[in-house]
């Protein structure tokens, strides 16, 4: 029988008012934790997935090689010898050895004995992984033989760090600047150039450039003999992703940094590898891109007042022996330009 709310007193309307207020509240409250429930665990699920990234994204940043791992922790990092006027071999006991001019640095196959010209250094190799590096000083040139057969030709104002010895399945080496390698063929253990960036250059057997400055934009492969795969690797939290180009005689791959784009173009690659004979030779090339080349060697700059023959092509070459007062003479008479040239501040004014 259902209650006759005419006949209720105002005492008991209240209580049941409040009863049914207390009933509403606790219903919200139970609703409420729900809620809360629901929201805590989609924040533990979604910290937990965020947390498997992280931990798997930061696994895949501690994959790094051992000879990367010298090469950008070491001390001998180039900008510590940037005032040097002389080639440095560094070994891996930090012991410092100045490399005189016209001199190729030679190892035995074992990676234990050194020759430099009629001069022997003989270096223990123990069990774990030695890395020797080169420093190479603006307006200076070095020449190698690694213990395998391999050789390099290392440009001015560069840097290659290396084993002593490969004993790894593959063989590695680290280089900051410009270098040519006629690479010893051995199809089971390929050979790899690193670079920053993740930049990478894979070689089986062949006789390339690699040109990799720090503060370049670009980072340039041309290969003149045999074939190679570049490769950028990119990482972020949802793994690896890569950016790799072949490349076959003639060709140049130019990695882009800032835009992170890997090309390639097809050309006469002969000139790029003159240097390694003691010269530069250009063909057809602009005038910037000429004094660029000038600028990494001499370490000096170029300011362009008269951009009236800035897109113009040259072509000729440079012998790496001469000053710059001697150089400066050839471009003007090639461009018919005026080049003032400040000695204090090493800065070429052209008007």
């Amino acid at each position: 029988m259902y209650p006759n709310f005419k006949n209720i007193s105002e005492e008991n309307k209240a209580a049941l008012k409040a009863r049914i207020a207390e009933s509403i509240a606790y219903n919200q409250k139970i609703v409420k934790r729900k809620r809360l429930r629901t929201i805590s665990w989609s924040m533990a699920a979604i910290f937990c997935i965020c947390l498997g990234i992280a931990v798997v994204f930061e696994q895949q940043q501690k994959v790094v090689s051992p000879l990367e791992k010298f090469a950008n922790t070491g001390s001998t990092k180039s900008d510590a010898f940037e005032k040097e006027r002389e080639v440095k071999l560094v070994l891996s006991g930090q012991q410092v050895i100045t490399i005189p001019d016209s001199t190729t640095i030679v190892y035995n196959a074992t990676g234990d004995k050194i020759n430099l010209k009629n001069k022997q250094i003989d270096q223990k190799n123990g069990t774990e992984l030695q890395f020797n590096t080169v420093l190479v000083p603006y307006g200076k040139r070095a020449h190698l033989s690694l213990s395998d057969g391999t050789l390099v030709w290392l440009n001015s104002g560069s840097r290659l760090v290396y084993p002593t010895v490969f004993t790894a399945e593959t063989r590695e080496v680290f280089l900051e600047g410009e270098a040519i390698f006629d690479v010893a063929h051995n199809k089971e253990k390929p050979f790899f150039v690193k670079a920053a960036n993740d930049y990478s250059v894979q070689v089986l057997g062949t006789l390339f450039d690699v040109s990799c400055y720090v503060n370049d934009n670009k980072i340039s492969t041309a290969l003149l003999r045999g074939k190679v795969r570049v490769t950028q690797t990119k990482k972020s939290l949802l793994g690896n992703t890569f950016l790799q180009k072949d490349i076959l005689p003639g060709m140049i791959a130019v990695l882009d940094k800032k835009a992170n784009k890997l090309t390639t173009i097809s050309q006469d690659v002969t000139s790029l590898f003159s240097w390694r004979n003691g010269y530069y030779e250009f063909a057809k090339q602009p005038l910037p891109d000429v004094l660029e080349k000038l600028t990494r060697y001499y370490n000096i700059s170029f300011e362009i007042k008269n951009n009236t023959h800035q897109n113009e092509t040259y072509s000729g070459a440079f012998n790496l022996s001469e000053d710059i007062d001697k150089v400066i003479m050839t471009l003007e008479t090639t461009t018919g330009l005026n080049f003032d040239y400040d000695v204090k501040t090493k800065r070429i004014t052209i008007h």
